[in-house]
C-alpha cells in the first residue's frame, strides 16, 4: 500500500482478469501441452559413421556465425507440470516470476550461459508478409538461393513455413564431397531447423517461418546479430500468452527455461 492509499501491487497486477492464476480456485489445474523435443539430426550410428562425418563437416560453419554451442544442444526431456506451475507465478506485466520469496526473472546472462547464443549485436527482425517490397525478390527465390533447394509445392504460394523434417532430410543428405559453397547453404539449412526446432520454436514445434532467411544471406553478417535476445523476448512472449488459462501449449525455448530451472533454482532440480 501506497501513501496515497493505492495499492500498489493490485494497480501493477492489472491483468488478473484473464491470468490463469486468477482461475485456479475454480477451474481444474492446467498442465501445458510440451511442443516436444529437438531431434539430434546427426545421431551417431556406429552402423553409419557417415552422419558423424557431416556434423564435423559443418562444425567450423556453425563456429564462425556463433551456432555451434546451440548446434550441442540434445534431446531434452521438458517437466511440463513444473513449467505449468511457473507459468502461473509469470506476471506479463514485470516480466518476473512471482514466487514466495520475491521476483526473479531469465536474462540475457542465462542466455549466454545456457545456449550459448551472443546476446549482442544488430535485433532481429523481420516481414511476414510483402516480401518483394522489402527484398526486391520472391522469398522462393531467397530459399533456392540460400538453401540450395525449395520444398515441393511452396513456389508460387504464400506458405511462408518450412517443415523442420524437410531441413532434417537435406542435412542428413548431405554428399560427402560437398564443396564450400555448399556447405555455406548446408549450415544455413542446420541454423533454420535449430531456430524453428529449438530457440524459436512455435506451438506446433515443427515448420519454421522464413522470415529469418534474409538474415542469413550474408553468411559472415549472422555472427553481428543479437540472436541470443531474440530466443529470450520469444520465450518472454509464449509465456506472457500461457497465462491465459484456455491456452494449452507454449511457444518458446523450453530447453532455455528448464535449464535455467535446474541452474537458478537448483532444489528443483532432479536428483
Amino acid at each position: 500500500m501506497s501513501g496515497s492509499g493505492i495499492n500498489v501491487e493490485e494497480n501493477l497486477n492489472r491483468l488478473d482478469e484473464f491470468h490463469i492464476s486468477a482461475h485456479l480456485h475454480v477451474k481444474p489445474a492446467r498442465v501445458l501441452i510440451s511442443h516436444g523435443t529437438l531431434v539430434d539430426i546427426f545421431s551417431v550410428d556406429e552402423a553409419d559413421p557417415s552422419m558423424e562425418i557431416r556434423r564435423q563437416m559443418l562444425e567450423p560453419y556453425l563456429r564462425r556465425v556463433g551456432f555451434y554451442y546451440a548446434s550441442l544442444i540434445k534431446r531434452f526431456e521438458y517437466d511440463n507440470p513444473m513449467i505449468s506451475a511457473l507459468v502461473e507465478r509469470w506476471r506479463p506485466e514485470t516480466h518476473t516470476f512471482h514466487l514466495p520469496w520475491g521476483e526473479c526473472t531469465i536474462t540475457l546472462e542465462d542466455v549466454a550461459m545456457q545456449v550459448g547464443l551472443p546476446i549482442d549485436g544488430e535485433p532481429v527482425s523481420g516481414t511476414l508478409r510483402s516480401w518483394s517490397k522489402f527484398h526486391q525478390r520472391d522469398i522462393w527465390q531467397w530459399c533456392e538461393e540460400l538453401l540450395g533447394e525449395v520444398p515441393d509445392g511452396h513456389v508460387g504460394t504464400t506458405k511462408y513455413n518450412i517443415k523442420l523434417k524437410w531441413l532434417r532430410s537435406r542435412l542428413q543428405q548431405m554428399p560427402l564431397d560437398s564443396p564450400e559453397e555448399a556447405l555455406v547453404r548446408y549450415a544455413r539449412c542446420y541454423i533454420m531447423y535449430l531456430l524453428g526446432g529449438v530457440l524459436l520454436p512455435d506451438k506446433a514445434n515443427n515448420m519454421v517461418h522464413v522470415r529469418y532467411l534474409p538474415l542469413l544471406a550474408n553468411y559472415e553478417a549472422i555472427s553481428t546479430y543479437s540472436w541470443g535476445s531474440a530466443v529470450l523476448c520469444w520465450l518472454y512472449r509464449g509465456m506472457c500468452l500461457a497465462t491465459d488459462y484456455n491456452i494449452e501449449g507454449m511457444s518458446g525455448c523450453h530447453t532455455l527455461l528448464m535449464s535455467w530451472i535446474y541452474f537458478r533454482l537448483p532444489f528443483w532440480a532432479p536428483a
